[in-house]
């Protein structure tokens, strides 16, 4: 049969990171053949004549959606030429392709009204449809690395697998499951029943024992330190009496598990500690610091969660005498334990000077190219946006009912054409490129606040690996 290889550069690095080595995690990736190689050898086996090549120009990298818009319009024009023939066409995986579903499937349903299809060499999906529902997302939403490590990570606690740091009152056995250290479950039990206080009928106010600083301070003045050697924290106190994990459930990324190790906080105490929290209402310090720019879209791309803000102050003394200071920002993931990330070979969660990761983010978007920004759907309105997450909803539907093989690939037609609609509705009557334009320069504005509210219009989130940062548009 007559086949057309079509391929990406292999991804070497994210959105945001042009230039990062990769971090040398292994999902799957680093044993398959360059693209060419992989689509000749498939060639070989298959008895398929490769009549032409549309792969990358040079210095194009994987992420370069215009150059390979482009090259899929010249494969497109010349299986419709006077003299064309058409062919089988080749990609690795879908992600070569098309960088989202809707873009797959477009692509997909045009080159079936021509009379061919897409085939995948990969022998895992070779279906470019099943391909895409697994490694791509709305409007690029998933890529594939995420993907893998949100499959891996979502199997282990699925299983009640320790994830992340281990709860101060247990460590993680040989089996991956959660069990007691006993000199740490008489510290946790202490501190809920000091900080419940007393039973009290259910019609009373529950008054509860001392508070978070004074628990604190009676352990340190014992000298009872916490797992990393450090003095105990209100923070610290008030993290533990929010932990369900004491009462024997494990909850993780969307994983609840009931029973999965044994309880050290009895169901009543940790109730009566919670209605206690309910009725103080902290007294809190007026915020003098400017915002983060990224906060609340910034997440770890080892466990998904979001990136927390801190500032550190350093104070020292000069060699005159006098005293100085100085603030140093962060982003950081709170599952990070900087003390076991120094000393064991484990994985690292996300951590970044707040200026680096910003410039990174900035720069990244300074160098969306015209399709980008023409394909931009910052936030709108709530009924815009309800219809749009309605549209997506059975969109997704769809696509896997078909990769699941109920229907055909002309039965995505339909939902496809409605979020396409639903989309250049809620574009044609919200966003103008004038708003567009404006936002994008917003970003880069000196009032934080203003520039806060135009990164969170124009980016869906952003995640952070040890070294490398991929921006995800809001599409």
């Amino acid at each position: 049969m007559r086949a057309v290889g079509f391929h990406s550069e292999p991804a070497q690095s994210t959105n945001a990171s042009a230039n990062l080595q990769n971090t040398g995690e292994d999902f799957g990736s680093s044993d398959r053949l360059h693209p060419r190689a992989e689509i000749e050898l498939y060639c070989q086996r298959n008895s398929h004549q490769l009549v032409n090549w549309f792969e990358p120009g040079e210095g194009e990298n994987a992420n370069d959606f215009d150059a390979r818009h482009d090259r899929y319009r010249q494969m497109i024009a010349s299986f419709t030429g006077a003299d064309a023939r058409l062919a089988l066409v080749l990609v690795p995986d879908a992600s070569h392709i098309a960088e989202n579903l809707e873009t797959l499937i477009g692509r997909l349903l045009e080159l079936d009204r021509l009379g061919t299809e897409v085939r995948c060499t990969d022998p895992d999906r070779p279906d470019a449809l099943q391909s895409g529902e697994q490694l791509l997302g709305l409007g690029g939403r998933t890529p594939q690395r995420q993907a893998r490590i949100r499959d891996a990570i979502v199997a282990k606690a699925s299983r009640g697998e320790v994830l992340g740091r281990t709860p101060f009152g247990y460590e993680a056995g040989a089996d991956g499951l959660l069990n007691p250290v006993p000199d740490e479950v008489e510290i946790v039990q202490e501190i809920f029943e000091t900080y419940a206080g007393p039973w009290h009928a259910e019609d009373s106010k529950p008054l509860g024992g001392p508070g978070f600083r004074a628990i604190a301070r009676s352990l340190n003045e014992r000298g009872l330190l916490t797992r990393t050697g450090r003095p105990w924290s209100a923070l610290a106190i008030s993290g533990i009496l929010k932990n369900r994990t004491y009462l024997g459930t494990y909850t993780r990324y969307g994983v609840r598990i009931a029973g999965s190790h044994e309880p050290i906080v009895e169901r009543e105490i940790f109730n009566r500690a919670e209605a206690v929290t309910r009725t103080r209402k902290p007294i809190r310090r007026t915020a003098g610091e400017a915002p983060y720019l990224l906060g609340g879209i910034a997440r770890c791309d080892l466990c998904g969660r979001g990136l927390s803000g801190l500032t550190r102050r350093r104070e020292w003394t000069r060699v005159d005498g006098s005293s100085t200071s100085r603030s140093y920002r962060y982003y950081e993931c709170p599952s990070r334990n900087a003390r076991r990330e120094r000393t064991e070979d484990v994985a690292r969660h996300s951590s970044w000077h707040a200026d680096e990761l910003e410039n990174l983010v900035l720069q990244d978007i300074q160098n969306w190219g015209v399709r980008v920004k023409k394909k931009l759907r910052p936030v709108v309105g709530d009924s815009a946006t309800e219809e749009i997450a309605e549209a997506e909803r059975d969109f997704t539907r769809a696509v896997r009912s078909v990769a699941s093989a109920y229907g055909t690939l002309n039965d995505l037609a339909a939902p496809l054409q409605r979020l396409e609609v639903a989309r250049s509705g809620a574009r044609d009557e919200n966003i103008e490129q004038a708003d567009v334009d404006r936002l994008l320069s917003e970003v880069h504005e000196n009032e934080v606040t203003i520039a806060k509210a135009a990164v969170s219009a124009l980016i869906e989130r952003i995640v952070a690996g040890e070294e490398q940062v991929e921006v995800i548009p809001r599409f």
